[in-house]
């Protein structure tokens, strides 16, 4: 059992169970990170630490949009595609629109520079579009 402080209220988090762990990411978050298996096998404590720190953020002072927005583009800056993707997706699930993603990645390329958004950047901005695509179709169904 982990235990740790979100303001001044205590939290326990308790996942012994390895396959909750990667069903936590397949669920939760949708996505199937390349890192979850191997640190389940061979270092738990690692992937339940790196858990703690992903959780302790949940209830914070950034919006969810606002955070998935900040992994989209980290990630986007390492050239994780899946989770550039994921994460894109989620931000736009969180309410996001296409064009603060978008401005998002123009304020990395002053920075960072163009490959960013040519590596990964594209492919995420295409999850998200596709999925902002299809949340916009099905509340016009429902109209």
């Amino acid at each position: 059992m982990y235990k740790y402080f979100r303001g001044k209220e205590r939290l326990n988090l308790a996942m012994d169970d390895f396959e909750s762990i990667l069903s936590y990411y397949k669920d939760e978050l949708k996505w199937n990170p390349p890192f979850a298996e191997a640190l389940s096998k061979y270092a738990p404590d690692g992937l339940k630490g790196y858990l703690v720190m992903r959780e302790s953020i949940q209830n914070g002072h950034l919006s969810k949009k606002t955070r998935e927005l900040i992994f989209t583009i980290l990630d986007s800056l390492d050239a994780e595609v899946s989770g550039a993707k994921s994460h894109a997706v989620a931000a736009i699930e969180a309410g996001l629109t296409m064009e603060e993603l978008v401005e998002g990645f123009v304020i990395v390329t002053i920075v960072k520079g163009i490959n960013v958004l040519c590596k990964a950047g594209v492919e995420a901005i295409k999850a998200a579009e596709n999925r902002f695509n299809e949340l916009n179709l099905s509340e016009e169904n429902q109209q």
